[in-house]
């Protein structure tokens, strides 16, 4: 699953926006009228302050450092008012020159979050024109988009953009990998737990399968030795310095730092009499998504809101 839709985002101007200018339904003055709905009107900018007398010299002239820079910034700020005002009123009288404004206006989608709430403007700017059929072809276009790059949405309702229960997990294990990826040590770990779960493609072994479970383990407790107020070392003992919802939430965490730490060969060498049985696949994909499942809990800085908002 790509997930994202920023990486991706130029592509609707060729995959929606082209298409839906083409169809039948679509309006002589489309872009023209999303440009009036979509972009930002021209706001022209305050003027600064008068100085005071003393800003000038004996001649009149302006000589105050302050005073002079803001003047600077604000002819500056002037003068992109005035050009984007310009752009923007013709593009709203030219279709032709409201394509162009339009894709730029794309270009300056700069988040996943402006991203998704454009698309979802865009169906509220065509909704007045009354046209099932545009909007339809509007709806169909986005979808086929989403569903072509494998993306962490779906669109529900009238037309609104929802995460994914697998979208918010492939956003989970690129917030561990933002995380990671500031720190050495960490993304070291995050590398090796990665190649042994890789490894299983050529051979799915026991011995496979506990590494890939020990270092899963070794990146859980190296993470949540980072998170404020943590002085142990254990995965089982860092539970007991963490925040959680519930103890019985806690438990679970503790519990399955027990099977790591009692199943023969994962952590330790361990009792053979524990093990209930050998380890297989539903093992290994079930307790790699538990674990994976606790992330949130283990690793500072991760934006579990961005996981499902974006």
């Amino acid at each position: 699953m790509n997930g994202e839709l920023l990486p991706i985002w130029s592509r609707t101007w060729q995959e929606v926006w082209l298409r839906l200018s083409k169809s039948p339904m679509a309006p002589e003055d489309l872009f023209m009228e999303l440009v009036g709905g979509l972009a930002p009107e021209p706001q022209q900018p305050p003027s600064p302050p008068q100085p005071p007398a003393e800003a000038f010299d004996m001649n009149g002239a302006l000589i105050d450092p302050d005073a002079l820079r803001a003047r600077g910034e604000y002819e500056k700020a002037l003068a992109s008012y005035s050009e984007y005002r310009n752009k923007y009123e013709t593009a709203l009288n030219s279709e032709l020159q409201a394509r162009a404004f339009f894709r730029k206006l794309l270009n300056e989608i700069d988040s996943e979050a402006k991203a998704i709430n454009f698309l979802e403007a865009a169906y509220e700017v065509l909704e007045p024109y009354g046209d099932d059929g545009l909007m339809d072809r509007f709806r169909k276009l986005v979808n086929d988009f989403i569903v072509g790059f494998s993306l962490r949405y779906e669109l529900r309702g009238q037309f609104s953009l929802h995460a994914t229960i697998p979208g918010v997990f492939s956003k989970l294990i690129s917030e561990v990998k933002r995380v990671a990826g500031a720190d050495a040590h960490l993304n070291g770990l995050l590398s090796e737990f990665e190649e042994a779960f890789a490894d299983l493609k050529t051979n799915r072994t026991q011995a496979r399968m506990k590494t890939c479970f020990q270092k899963q383990f070794n990146l859980l407790e190296a993470l949540g030795r980072k998170c404020p107020g943590v002085t142990e070392t254990t995965l089982g003992a860092i539970c007991n310095q963490l925040d959680w919802p519930h103890a019985s939430v806690k438990e679970v965490g503790k519990k399955l730092y027990g099977f790591g730490s009692t199943y023969p060969g994962v952590r330790h060498s361990g009792d053979a009499n524990s093990a209930l049985r050998q380890l297989d696949m539903r093992d290994l994909i079930s307790l790699s998504m538990m674990l994976a499942s606790f992330t949130p809990y283990v690793t500072s800085g991760l934006d579990s809101d961005l996981c499902y908002t974006a």
